[in-house]
């Protein structure tokens, strides 16, 4: 037992020497996205390599020209980065796991959907040093994964026209990001 303790203390201990860098940022090209709210909250593991944790939500209805627009929608998301040269510097390749409930519709048809999203994406891009705690970060990515669906004939009749699941592959990410590192 001793022995494991020991271990455990070792691991942890180099774990939090490379875990010295973190950083919490937003998409602001998500508050375009009809008012997304976001954050994403990262920690260097390595030299070269970062995880991260994200958080979308977008409570908001809207109207246009008296009819009901809705893109809501709540996402999770956990990832990883890879960096080439440094952790929150330059060029990096991510791939992330996640699941998304959403409610979309009145916004090319008075058509509504809504349903829940599981799968996979990867992105890339670059983070470029603005100040010394503050980086603006862009990058572009899709996922791929399985959805679960209610389709209705407008977004507050309730009529149910279909239902079912089906494979997607969607664009995720249009990222310019603030990023502030710790």
């Amino acid at each position: 037992m001793k022995r494991i303790i020991v271990i455990a203390a070792a691991l942890l201990a180099g774990i939090t020497a490379f875990a010295q860098q973190w950083s919490v940022g937003t998409n602001v090209m998500d508050y375009a996205n009809f008012g997304t709210l976001n954050a994403e909250l990262s920690m260097s593991v390595a030299r070269n390599w970062s995880v991260n944790a994200q958080a979308k939500y977008n409570p908001f209805g809207w109207e246009k020209d008296g009819e009901p627009l809705s893109a809501k929608q709540q996402t999770y998301a956990l990832g990883a980065r890879y960096w080439p040269w440094h952790v929150f510097s330059g060029w990096w390749v991510g791939a992330r796991m996640q699941y998304q409930e959403y409610n979309r519709g009145g916004i090319v048809s008075a058509q509504t959907r809504e349903g829940d999203r599981i799968g996979a994406g990867v992105s890339a891009g670059y983070s470029y040093l603005l100040l010394t705690h503050l980086n603006l970060e862009m990058g572009i990515g899709a996922w791929t994964g399985y959805d679960r669906y209610v389709k209705y004939s407008c977004p507050v009749c309730g009529v149910t026209e279909e239902y079912g699941g089906t494979w997607f592959v969607l664009p995720h990410d249009i990222l310019l990001g603030l990023i502030y590192v710790f």
